[in-house]
């Protein structure tokens, strides 16, 4: 649903803009608890051309991984948006396919790319984004993973049943845990949201299928559930069906507040980021042990991703002096604690 999403915006993006109109200064979006501070701008589209941004990783030294799934690449960038390197598995695996969705550096030594061609792989690259290999032969690639200081990956995998992996560094499966079943669950399957956050200690965990935020030791272990709601809020009020063919039909009868995706924004704090059809979006920040210290509902819009106390959105200018569209250009805010 995500991908699918992207593509519609950049589709009517394009649509909008005349060739009349050249490339402008955006207004950034105003919050409560968020400035803008900077704007990074990506090399020249005659030498470097970005579809769209399907996800960003940053590290501490603010490096940016961007994964462009219609551009089907993963390039890393250092602070400023320049260019340092183009991830390419072809160079360890000759003519495999290359489906990137998402990319995570493994703190300041490896960088570990899952893919959804066909076998769900995965490919670890050294931190300058050198090919090191393909994932080892037991890693299917989960519908989302983060890498903890240790080096160590954790994913959610929900196809067949809810599951959290814990795997090293190359992707070699060494536990599997069950998780708490969840009330709508063909939700959670069939919506492209959610995320996990592994920061060494506990596990977090959430998806569209619930809106409560899952903490959890490294074993699976249930900690706790973070879900502080107020009125806004509006549970699911149906499941997706589990046929495919009646997905797109009962779409319009689904109501309710979706979790979109969730950052680890500060190592206290992680940010949680809503939908809803009729609402619009919002974000909510939670100390690690759940107590709700900001929040903003109501909104347009929604972050690409948080950490290191900033959050990043994605801006597309409207085509330039020869009609051609620039590449998409991150605003970044910084994070005001209340």
């Amino acid at each position: 649903m995500n991908r699918i999403t992207l593509l519609v915006i950049t589709i009517l993006l394009i649509a909008s803009s005349t060739l009349d109109i050249y490339a402008q200064e955006i207004p950034p979006f105003q919050f409560k608890h968020f400035e803008r501070i900077r704007t990074i701008k990506f090399d020249n589209p005659d030498t470097l051309l970005i579809a769209t941004i399907e996800h960003i990783d940053v590290d501490s030294n603010g490096r940016l991984l961007i994964t462009d799934w219609q551009g089907k690449q993963t390039l890393l960038f250092d602070s400023t948006g320049t260019l340092q390197a183009s991830l390419d598995p072809s160079t360890c695996h000759p003519a495999f396919p290359f489906d990137p969705t998402a990319a995570k550096f493994g703190n300041d030594e490896f960088i570990f790319v899952k893919d959804d061609s066909p076998g769900y792989w995965g490919y670890q690259f050294t931190a300058e984004g050198a090919c090191l290999g393909r994932a080892d032969p037991s890693f299917r690639s989960p519908g989302f993973f983060d890498i903890d200081p240790d080096g160590m990956i954790y994913g959610v995998r929900i196809r067949s049943k809810r599951t959290l992996i814990r795997m090293n560094s190359a992707g070699k499966v060494l536990a599997e845990f069950s998780l708490p079943p969840v009330k709508f669950p063909n939700a959670e399957s069939r919506f492209d949201q959610g995320g996990v956050i592994a920061d060494g200690t506990h596990i977090f965990y959430a998806s569209a299928g619930t809106l409560d935020i899952l903490k959890l030791d490294p074993n699976g272990a249930l900690v706790d559930r973070i879900s502080e709601r107020n009125s806004w809020f509006r549970s699911l009020n149906k499941d997706l069906p589990a046929d495919v063919e009646q997905l797109f039909s009962a779409m319009k009868d689904i109501r309710g507040t979706t979790i979109r995706d969730f950052f680890e924004l500060t190592d206290q704090t992680i940010m949680v980021q809503y939908i809803d059809r009729d609402n619009g979006t919002g974000y909510q920040v939670f100390t690690k042990d759940g107590v709700l210290i900001a929040e903003e509902l109501g909104l347009n819009t929604l972050f690409l991703h948080g950490g290191n106390g900033v959050v990043y959105t994605m801006v597309q200018p409207d085509l330039d002096s020869r009609g051609e569209l620039p590449n998409p250009m991150l605003d970044v805010y910084q994070f005001i604690s209340p």
